[in-house]
């Protein structure tokens, strides 16, 4: 759900403002006292914004956007006026300084959960609120009854499993699952909300497929994760109760959500196989998965992986394996010179024909980007959905933000490889520290996008582990193109 309210900064439209607040508020199932604080919260910072954004008898606009998924809500007041200082902006928030009387005490007393400030560069700045409409967590509720499943636990007898689609009544059991295999260290945290799981489900961002022991119980949960604005979805949120490994449940999980992919028409789906072991990249590999990128650390090292790997060096990486449920088709792209022999092999392990274009300059003065951000994981992904000739100085001030006031620790540029611009936006970046990570086919709506990180902390290869000789390369690769950004920054 998205719901935007543009208005001119005029004290006037205030009634307007309330009423816009007030009627999308209740949709959301909010009780009347969240309903009325968050209402108050929000028509006082469109009050302030009103004085104080644009030059005093200066018309301007304001924008109210409210947008609605997974099971929480972002409320974004946004204005192109007088430029400030975002770093101040965000100290005085967090520190109760921002003259706007019980904003920052709102998240202390659970009305907003998340709250900060973003530039916008020539399109000016933003205060973005975020609520999430279930807090209720497995992990609170189920911490003595359901504990971690040890790692010596016997194996249940063989047996016929049912391997089917998820019911939105089934999320109680799928979050505990989650729990007992992962604690309370999986990086995606929705995981662990049964009432986010059963929005996702019910709104069709994520679909599940389960296995189910002879007397009904949860023994493996997999799930299409549909993240990307391109034809592809993601295979995520695998888990197997250590009782049931070695049935071949990942694998028959992964067949059911292949055919479920293939039946709405995707390109192909993809899956994040983690390196602290080798089994789902075994997993992939058997499914014809073919790989086409890494992520360099986007996990963090405390997560836990149910006795298979406990404790971790460094944060965890993932190797990227595509899918294709359709012929792959020729593509021309824009690559620097630089990249363009192992961008050459990448399209080649796809089973993909590619032509390099002629590089060129953006064409549109301003770009866009879209932001995801995972707090949890100190993880995040810049997707460049327009190329501009603002988009490096756009995505440097972006980083900075990310890294300096929400502490992420490992950041993802993608960048459309259908632009001509984009080989030069990949050398500017590179003179920043982002380093060369692999190739996304379908991420985006126009096509493949080229991927790109930035790591506050190196990484070391020895605690890597790789099933194929290809992953081998292509991780050595990133890890070399770590290595020469940062020398030459």
């Amino acid at each position: 759900m998205e719901m935007e309210l543009r208005l001119t900064n005029d004290p006037r439209l205030m009634p307007i403002v309330q009423a816009f607040m007030h009627s999308t508020l209740k949709q959301f199932g909010l009780v009347d006292a969240a309903v009325t604080s968050i209402e108050k919260i929000v028509t006082e910072v469109v009050s302030h914004t009103i004085q104080h954004a644009y030059p005093h008898g200066e018309e301007g606009a304001i924008t109210l956007k409210v947008t609605e998924a997974s099971g929480k809500f972002e409320i974004t007041i946004s204005d192109d006026g007088l430029p400030q200082d975002i770093h101040q902006l965000e100290e005085e928030l967090h520190d109760g300084q921002d003259n706007l009387s019980g904003l920052a005490e709102s998240v202390v007393q659970g009305v907003i959960d998340e709250m900060h400030w973003s530039a916008l560069g020539p399109n000016g700045k933003a205060l973005h609120l975020i609520k999430w409409i279930h807090d209720d967590a497995v992990i609170d509720a189920n911490s003595d009854t359901s504990p971690q499943i040890p790692e010596d636990a016997p194996l249940a007898p063989q047996q016929e499993y049912n391997i089917r689609k998820a019911v939105p009544e089934e999320a109680l059991q799928i979050s505990q699952l989650i729990y007992r295999i992962y604690g309370n260290t999986y990086f995606n945290e929705d995981v662990y909300y049964p009432d986010r799981v059963a929005m996702q489900h019910s709104n069709g961002s994520v679909l599940s497929v389960i296995a189910t022991d002879t007397e009904g119980n949860l023994a493996g949960h997999c799930a299409l994760e549909f993240n990307n604005e391109g034809p592809v979805a993601e295979v995520g949120q695998a888990a197997v109760d250590p009782r049931h490994r070695a049935r071949g449940l990942l694998n028959q999980m992964k067949d059911a959500l292949g055919s479920e992919a293939q039946s709405r028409g995707l390109a192909g789906w993809y899956a994040d196989s983690v390196t602290v072991h080798i089994y789902t990249q075994k997993s992939n590999a058997h499914h014809g998965g073919h790989v086409c990128g890494v992520g360099l650390g986007v996990s963090p090292r405390n997560e836990s992986f149910g006795g298979i790997a406990q404790t971790l060096a460094q944060r965890v990486s993932c190797v990227i394996y595509f899918h294709w449920l359709t012929e792959p088709e020729h593509r021309t792209v824009f690559v620097s010179e630089r990249h363009q022999e192992i961008i050459l092999d990448i399209y080649a392990n796809l089973g993909c024909t590619v032509t390099f274009g002629d590089a060129g300059t953006p064409s549109d003065k301003h770009g866009t980007l879209l932001i995801n951000m995972n707090p949890r994981a100190h993880f995040a992904v810049i997707h460049v959905t327009k190329l501009g000739q603002d988009s490096v100085q756009s995505i440097r001030r972006a980083a900075r933000e990310l890294i300096e006031m929400s502490h992420i620790e490992a950041l993802l540029v993608e960048l459309p490889l259908e632009d001509p611009g984009a080989p030069e936006t990949c050398e500017a970046l590179e003179t920043y520290g982002f380093g060369f990570t692999g190739v996304g086919p379908h991420f985006s709506a126009g096509g493949d996008v080229l991927k790109m990180e930035y790591l506050v902390e190196p990484l070391e290869k020895n605690p890597i582990k790789l099933f194929e000789p290809f992953a081998e390369r292509l991780v050595a690769y990133a890890l070399n193109e770590q290595r020469r950004v940062r020398a030459s920054m």
